[in-house]
C-alpha cells in the first residue's frame, strides 16, 4: 500500500515497524553512495573530456572517428566511476550497519 511520504512529496511502500531495518540508516547510505556517485561521475567527466578533446585535435586518426565513437569514450567514464563509487560506498555502509547491528545484539 503506498502512503505519502512525510517531508518528501513522494510515496514510499507502508513498512511495518517491526520490519528489523533501520530505515534512517538505510537512507543514510543510499545518500552517502549518491554523493559517491555524483564525485565520481565528476572525475570521470573531469578527465575523459579533455582526453577526447586533445585526442581530436592532435591526431588525424582520431578525428575519423565517428561522433558516437567519441561519446562513449567520454560517457562511458563517466557512469563507470558515477557506479563504482557508488556501489563501493553502499557496500562500506552496508558493512558499517552490520558491525552496529551485530554491537547492538551483544
Amino acid at each position: 500500500r503506498a502512503v505519502p511520504a512525510r517531508g518528501t512529496g513522494g510515496y514510499t511502500m507502508a513498512v511495518s515497524p517491526h520490519d528489523g531495518i533501520d530505515h534512517e540508516r538505510k537512507n543514510l547510505c543510499v545518500d552517502e553512495a549518491s554523493v559517491a556517485g555524483v564525485k565520481g561521475a565528476a572525475f570521470g567527466i573531469a578527465v575523459s573530456a579533455p582526453l577526447v578533446a586533445a585526442a581530436h585535435i592532435l591526431s588525424p586518426m582520431f578525428r575519423s572517428f565517428s561522433v558516437s565513437t567519441k561519446t562513449g569514450l567520454i560517457v562511458t567514464p563517466f557512469f563507470g566511476f558515477f557506479f563504482l563509487n557508488s556501489e563501493l560506498a553502499m557496500n562500506a555502509c552496508a558493512q558499517k550497519r552490520k558491525a552496529y547491528a551485530e554491537a547492538v545484539r551483544a
